[in-house]
């Protein structure tokens, strides 16, 4: 696999965590603050990237970079995405890709038309634990997926409405920040695109998602249900139920292990690959292979999964300014 060269839009949080985990072979070239050249240049700094440009459009218009990791806020993805495909850069962003199934569907179009790669960062879609998971399935001969189940809270602090969790302007909610997770485990062990049957939502003062419970469905009659809590604290763990047992993956964004427990015996068995502290390396992996070969084999589980988001959101009535007319 060649060696890219990536800029680094919106130098936060978690693309601290994205600079700890990059793994060798890769470049980290240069970063670039909205706002902030100053918090750029720290970055930088804390990390040994060589180029900091003084914004968004500056680094875009470096030939030397490659591909552009995006971290900013979710109600600016669209539009940094974007800048970032018209300035010929393949992009790999931070989830949720978009906003909704509109926008996702304009930048897989322009991604597709440029011959770039446009990935989302969704742990769950590159943890070696998910292939290994697939293959047990195959091994066993567990017969069909019946059922999945994923429960996910954050236990947000409730008296910070304007943070990124809490408000509206930013594209907050549960839904957006961790039930994208339990959707997108569902859609990565599921084998066709699932469908929106119920979905129930209890808001948050701001006006975003808070509680949620939801039933998807699809054509092979694999059902999957999801509990998601913004405020109140839940345990991280997600199901799958086969024919001849079922698997449970406890801290399932970035697991390391499994438990397969056989539906005739009930003896349990440790499935185990992949490492944590190596999750967002593995996307840039992953990101890098997509590069070289011209193909993208998660775009179908993103936009799956946003489509459920979209269709979840409408039956709640819940818009963001960026969505209103």
């Amino acid at each position: 696999m060649p060696n890219y060269r990536w800029g680094i839009i919106g130098p936060g949080h978690i693309a601290e965590n994205f600079c700890q985990q990059f793994p060798a072979g890769q470049t980290l070239y240069g970063v670039a603050s909205a706002h902030s050249p100053e918090k750029a240049q720290a970055f930088a700094q804390k990390f040994q990237i060589p180029h900091v440009y003084a914004d968004h459009a500056a680094l875009l218009a470096d030939p030397a970079i490659d591909v552009v990791y995006i971290a900013t806020t979710n109600n600016v993805h669209f539009e940094n995405i974007r800048a970032a495909l018209l300035a010929g850069k393949h992009v790999l962003a931070e989830k949720p890709v978009t906003l909704n199934t509109a926008q996702l569907r304009t930048l897989m179009a322009l991604a597709a038309k440029s011959h770039l790669i446009l990935m989302e960062a969704q742990t769950i879609y590159h943890m070696p634990l998910y292939d290994e998971l697939a293959a047990q399935v195959r091994q066993r001969q567990l017969g069909r997926l019946r059922s999945l189940h994923a429960s996910f809270g954050l236990h947000t602090l409730p008296d910070n409405p304007t943070g990124r969790l809490l408000n509206p302007q930013l594209g907050g909610g549960g839904l957006l920040d961790m039930g994208i997770y339990a959707l997108s485990f569902a859609r990565r062990l599921m084998t066709a695109a699932p469908q929106l049957e119920k979905t129930v939502m209890v808001p948050t003062a701001t006006g975003v998602d808070d509680i949620s419970a939801t039933v998807i469905a699809n054509a092979h009659h694999e059902l999957g249900t999801f509990s998601f809590n913004l405020v109140p604290n839940a345990p991280e763990i997600g199901y799958a139920v086969y024919d001849r047992g079922y698997f449970i993956v406890d801290h399932y964004l970035r697991p390391e292990q499994a438990i397969f427990v056989d539906g005739t015996t009930e003896e349990q068995s440790v499935i185990r690959a992949g490492h944590t502290d190596q999750a967002m390396g593995y996307e840039v992996t992953a990101m890098g292979h997509a590069i070289a070969t011209g193909e993208n084999p998660t775009q179908s589980w993103t936009l799956d999964t946003m489509t459920l988001m979209t269709a979840m959101r409408a039956a709640w009535g819940l818009k963001y300014p960026e969505e209103r007319d």
